[in-house]
């Protein structure tokens, strides 16, 4: 009786001394971001995009508003998406004692964006005497870059390999060169995604000088 009361009190100890301590993640799960949930967040499918004019400094502002070209944007992001999957998995057995590590990774476009083609709409005569007419690719005449970002790169080396893309993502258009007078621009933007998926938005107007 003496022994099977020791082996019982002993018992409780070593559980008693477990329950206060803290506890390992790694001696009862294999998640890099600790020992809470495991969110399994699967890719979306992006469903149209929107266009803002916005100056350099966030502004927003009227298209038809004239400003110097270096200082306003033709900027796009994301409208419309639908999830794909969202599970949960791997759920915690031992959580005492600890905390999560780390964030769920972000939801992202199952599609990465591998072009972006801008087409004038409207004949215009820059201050050098060039004139872009009507269907002209003027793709060449931008460059782009997230907005938050201060510098800009041709669109194709923006978008060299593919681009992934996410929910909050915002990018931005702007014309790379004096045009040399006042000038309004129309012409309409596509995007395009890799599995032949596009977004046209026709009429979009740039106002510089």
């Amino acid at each position: 009786m003496k022994n099977a009361g020791k082996v019982t009190l002993l018992t409780f100890l070593i559980f008693s001394s477990l329950a206060i301590l803290p506890m390992s993640c790694t001696n009862f799960c294999n998640d890099s971001c600790g020992c809470g949930p495991v969110f399994d967040i699967k890719d979306f499918r992006i469903l149209s995009f929107e266009t803002l004019s916005l100056t350099t400094d966030g502004q927003q502002v009227s298209p038809s508003t004239v400003l110097p070209y270096s200082t306003i944007t033709k900027s796009f992001r994301i409208k419309e998406t639908q999830t794909l999957a969202y599970l949960e998995s791997n759920p915690s057995y031992f959580t005492f004692g600890t905390a999560m590590a780390c964030s769920p990774p972000s939801p992202k476009s199952a599609e990465k964006m591998i072009g972006v083609q801008i087409i004038n709409t409207r004949e215009v005569i820059l201050g050098s005497g060039e004139v872009i007419k009507v269907g002209q690719d003027i793709s060449n005449h931008f460059q782009m870059n997230y907005f938050f970002n201060n510098t800009t790169r041709s669109i194709d080396q923006f978008l060299e390999n593919g681009l992934t893309v996410f929910r909050d993502d915002l990018f931005k258009l702007v014309w790379n060169k004096d045009p040399g007078k006042e000038i309004e621009l129309e012409f309409s933007l596509r995007i395009m995604m890799e599995g032949g998926l596009e977004f046209n938005l026709p009429n979009e107007i740039l106002s510089i000088r």
